[in-house]
């Protein structure tokens, strides 16, 4: 219901009217009403579900792989590009054609996209032919665990190929499967109860049905794993598709609330006849990502496919669509691990709104205006004090238009125009978060130095100012702190390079030196756990980077200290965020005062701690900087246990950075170059192969230039016993 508005309120919205004007010449078309709807209130304190990401398949034998280009914009996050952090993909029932899908997917792998896979068809040794519901093909329960050795196959080939697979699931529709094969919601439950525990290589997810309960069975298939509990304990991630799905069809409480996550694996809205640039056929799409999270109650928002002129990136433009755009206004900003919270969902007729909060201290509003008239609408975050509203719109003549800085009301409230037929994000800062565009937007953290001379100093008492990076958890430890009374652990890890990740301060900025220092340790694992502190970014172009700040080999039971005084943010870094990961393994670890501050700043913390030496042969680094231009004194300490190598040297003043290289096959060939300057060791993978000698050197890199000929004289030989 419309009401009357006070003077202030038509001066608030006529002043954004005007703001929107004065930057884009295009919104002349656009008319601001004076009427303006219900207030729209965000409640941060009730919440939802967790979001896992957003993302489509990519099915290569059907429609060919991506291009480079293609890849950067479905993963990539700048202008123009998609911000996907879900890739869907196919299980071929040959196992030869498995190479297909590792170029696109090693791609997603080493940007952190999380990765799953979906079965049409068994291997035809497996099949017989006809199936209930018109199936073209059946899975006889005979070979059942053939199947299942099938799935976990795939997913131990994939990780053999650097791709942690997520999930596997079932089978892909087997409700709907006149060309592939079909299922009885029976027939799967019976599969994944007594069969689903020999996938060992990934998570099992059930079966996908075509039509989440819009008719017939679709919803029978999760009922019936619910209500058997060797099935519901095997299965870790429900999947389902929203072909045909009404809205009023997709709320499922006994699922939502079942403790297992929730996707939605498969849709194309509106219709895969409707050209993907058409306007305002395509902004179903948004109401469509709007239903799934708030009716639906989905974690996870999947289309069908990635590449196609009705999806959200063309085949023959190799650009992004309006549909697309429509998609962008969620994927971009709604990012995995938020968490969505309660706003009133329609405060006007045809108008839908969500709201998702994170651990940066802002909160996301997606606004949808279906209707055919504009109007002027009022936010508020239920008394929280906002700072700073940055939107960006899709409409008949923008493609996630941004503006800067809206009108705030007495800090609590914001107006903004929803345009008839559009779709626009609020990215909504409070009190206590951080602005600015300088490649850190959306950054947590003071934007100034608090007393010590720090950007941020991250203690963990009150409140966990980093957050999972991949699939992990974080939380309050109750124990193992190494100041004060908390830290922070990391677990369910299921690679190296998952870890724990920090939001940069918007005053840390790029092309600028800073001083970086936090604590770790682990308690679970091996006797040492090799430690990185790195940079994650992406550059002007979409490429991702990781960049080594600190590393260091952490005894069991000890922190260790990863600090670099002196590392540059690279001048062309967007979104950088700072990560601690491991070298080799997947035990849970702890962090602890974590600190930016001004380069050249000495920060507090464990140090490095004494390594318990395996052989009488070794000997502590106790050596000052020298001023040669590469590593002397090199020492090795050898692990009889893991059959694995630690090299130490004496520093370098003035080292940027340090390599390794290794004498193969009458070469030399290179190893790593991003040791960092600060670190003076290096440890090889475990298992080296016994009786084998190797040849390496370590070189420095002093003022932009690496000293490789010294670096080759002064190298030593290791043999592995």
């Amino acid at each position: 219901m419309k009401i009357n508005t006070s003077v202030k309120k038509l001066t608030s919205a006529f002043a954004a009217g005007a703001l929107l004007f004065s930057q884009s010449a295009f919104l002349s078309n656009v008319t601001i009403e004076a009427n303006a709807a219900s207030l729209c209130t965000a409640n941060v304190n009730k919440t939802y579900q967790k979001i896992d990401g957003f993302g489509g398949i990519n099915h290569v034998e059907w429609y060919g792989d991506l291009t480079d280009s293609d890849r950067a914009i479905a993963f990539g996050n700048g202008n123009d590009q998609l911000g996907c952090t879900i890739l869907r993909v196919y299980v071929n029932p040959d196992k030869n054609q498995w190479y297909k899908v590792l170029p696109t997917a090693q791609y997603a792998a080493k940007r952190g996209i999380t990765i799953f896979a979906s079965p049409w068809e068994p291997p035809a040794s497996l099949a017989e032919n006809g199936s209930a519901y018109g199936g073209k093909l059946h899975l006889p329960k005979r070979n059942y665990g053939a199947y299942a050795q099938h799935l976990n196959d795939f997913g131990k080939y994939m990780k053999q190929n650097g791709v942690d697979l997520y999930a596997i699931s079932v089978q892909n529709e087997p409700d709907y499967a006149k060309e592939w094969t079909a299922w009885t919601p029976d027939e799967t439950t019976d599969f994944i109860a007594n069969y689903g525990d020999q996938i060992t290589s990934t998570k099992l997810m059930s079966p996908e049905s075509f039509q989440y309960g819009a008719y017939n069975n679709g919803k029978d298939y999760y009922s019936k794993i619910l209500n058997n509990s060797k099935a519901y304990a095997n299965c870790d991630i429900f999947g389902t598709h929203f072909y045909g799905t009404p809205r009023s069809k997709m709320d499922f409480p006994a699922l939502e609330n079942c403790g297992k996550q929730l996707w939605m694996t498969e849709v194309y809205v509106p219709d895969s006849n409707v050209d993907s640039n058409k306007w305002p056929d395509n902004l179903k799409q948004a109401v469509s990502i709007h239903d799934s999270m708030v009716v639906g109650g989905m974690q996870a928002y999947v289309v069908w496919p990635l590449r196609r002129n009705y999806s959200i990136l063309r085949e023959d433009t190799h650009k992004m669509s309006k549909r697309g755009y429509a998609f962008a206004q969620y994927s971009k900003f709604v990012r995995p691990g938020d968490v969505r919270i309660d706003i009133t969902e329609q405060p006007e007729s045809n108008v839908f709104v969500s709201a998702y909060k994170n651990n940066k201290n802002q909160v996301t509003i997606v606004a949808i205006n279906n209707s055919n008239s504009g109007y002027s609408q009022q936010f508020s975050l239920n008394g929280k004090t906002i700072i700073d509203v940055d939107r960006w719109r899709t409409s008949s003549s923008e493609s996630l238009a941004k503006t800067d800085n809206l009108t705030i009301d007495n800090g609590t409230t914001f107006w903004a125009q929803l345009p008839a037929q559009s779709v626009s994000t609020f990215v909504c800062t409070l009190s206590g978060g951080s602005t600015g565009d300088t490649g850190n937007t959306g950054s947590s953290g003071s934007s100034e130095l608090d007393s010590d001379g720090y950007y941020f100093h991250d203690t963990f008492e009150d409140e966990i100012t980093w957050q999972a990076h991949g699939s992990t958890e974080l939380q309050k430890s109750g124990r193992t702190p190494y100041k004060g009374s908390e830290a922070v652990v990391v677990t369910n890890r299921t690679s190296a390079w998952m870890g724990a990740e920090r939001t940069l301060p918007s005053a840390v900025q790029n092309g600028k030196a800073y001083s970086f220092s936090v604590n770790v340790t682990e308690l679970d694992g091996d006797d040492t756990e090799t430690f990185y502190l790195k940079l994650n970014y992406t550059d002007s172009s979409g490429t991702a980077h990781y960049s080594t700040i600190a590393e260091g080999v952490c005894p069991k039971g000890k922190y260790l200290q990863l600090s670099n005084t002196n590392y540059t943010i690279p001048s062309d870094a967007v979104n950088p965020v700072i990560y601690v990961e491991t070298k080799d393994t997947t035990s849970n670890f702890y962090i602890d005062e974590a600190i930016c501050a001004p380069a050249g700043k000495s920060l507090p913390g464990a140090g490095i701690p004494e390594i318990p030496q395996t052989n009488t042969n070794t000997n502590t680094n106790t050596q000052t900087p020298t001023n040669d231009t590469y590593p002397k004194s090199i020492q090795v300490n050898y692990s009889a246990q893991y059959h694995q190598i630690q090299f130490t040297w004496s520093p370098v003043q003035n080292a940027q950075n340090y390599g390794i290289a290794v004498y193969l096959a009458g070469k030399w060939r290179i190893q790593t170059q991003s040791i960092s300057g600060s670190s003076t060791s290096y440890v090889t993978p475990k298992n080296l192969t016994p009786g084998m000698s190797y040849k390496v050197a370590i070189a420095a890199k002093v003022n932009g230039t690496w000293d490789v000929n010294n670096a080759i004289k002064n190298a030593v030989i290791v043999t592995v016993v």
